[in-house]
């Protein structure tokens, strides 16, 4: 046994004020406007069995009608001009039940109608969404394709620094073998070759200089082309993310869609429910007039015996 809770109850009582306030059954939307809870399912659950006892109630009217006594020992022109009234209050009743099935006709038509038309904007609007689904993922695949080649572009920048780290190391063990060389030819030729080997010092000195300023150039451009690689690859990292959000808001339009067009199914549901107890009030009516129709015999015949 389902437990009812704070909603149902809240939905139950809502019922009734729907009912006697706009003079139709109740909806889902209808309660939820009201009571300001979003339980679908709950407030499915309380407008069932608020219509099953609506039903029962107005049933057990129709089989034990309230008839004053004075009816019961009436003359039979009495009971034929009461017969009379109900059979026009009968024909009353049936061509209002007539009008409202017509009436409720009309309104199954234009739901249906209405859900066709969702289900082809619906149908429409997928397969844009599918066409936008393919372009974007022909963008993140020549997204993905570039963002490999930025990456070995990367990968090689990173190859030739270490190459030229290697090369400065080289170049810095050659200077130090030349100084040393350098140094044992200052020893070995003294003072007659002082001045030319003070003059291949400073010739080392500027090579070396002129060296290190080729190398810290290389390395700065390097350094550079190394960090505008890293700002595009950031740049293609960002790219790719708001493309995902784009599809995340394609398939939430997705989703809405589907809603709405499983709220009109709904709503179709409810109407052809409706339809179904007013037919069923119609027939149990007609069954009733039968019956008064054959007292008036059965009176008669007890009244003979």
């Amino acid at each position: 046994m389902k437990k009812n809770t704070d909603t149902y109850s809240l939905a139950y009582e809502c019922c009734d004020q729907v009912f006697l306030e706009e003079g139709r059954f109740p909806t889902i939307d209808a309660i939820r406007e009201r009571i300001h809870i979003n339980s679908p399912a709950v407030i499915k659950r309380a407008m069932n069995d608020w219509t099953l006892h609506f039903v029962e109630k107005h049933r057990r009217k129709l089989e034990h009608p309230k008839m004053p006594a004075a009816l019961v020992d009436a003359a039979e022109s009495l009971w034929q001009l009461a017969l009379q009234q109900a059979q026009a209050a009968y024909g009353e009743r049936q061509a209002a039940l007539d009008r409202k099935e017509a009436d409720w006709q009309s309104r199954l038509q234009a739901l249906e109608q209405a859900r066709a038309d969702q289900e082809l904007a619906w149908q429409q609007e997928a397969g844009r969404m599918a066409q936008e689904l393919t372009a974007q993922a022909d963008v993140v695949l020549e997204l993905s394709g570039q963002l490999g080649t930025t990456a070995a572009r990367l990968e090689n920048t990173e190859q030739w620094l270490a190459e030229s780290r290697q090369d400065l190391s080289r170049a810095q063990g050659a200077l130090a073998e030349a100084r040393a060389a350098n140094e044992t030819q200052a020893r070995e030729w003294t003072i007659k070759f002082e001045k030319d080997h003070e003059w291949h010092l400073r010739r080392i000195e500027e090579e070396k200089d002129l060296l290190k300023k080729r190398q810290a150039k290389a390395l700065a451009d390097q350094k550079r082309a190394l960090e505008l690689a890293q700002i595009d690859q950031e740049a293609l990292r960002i790219r790719l993310t708001q493309i995902m959000h784009q599809v995340g808001d394609s398939l939430e339009r997705q989703n809405k869609l589907e809603a709405e067009n499983a709220a009109l199914r709904e709503q179709l549901a409810q109407a052809e429910q409706a339809l179904a107890s007013e037919r069923e009030k119609a027939k149990k009516l007609s069954s009733l007039v039968k019956k008064q129709r054959r007292r008036p015999a059965r009176l008669t015949a007890e009244r003979a015996s």
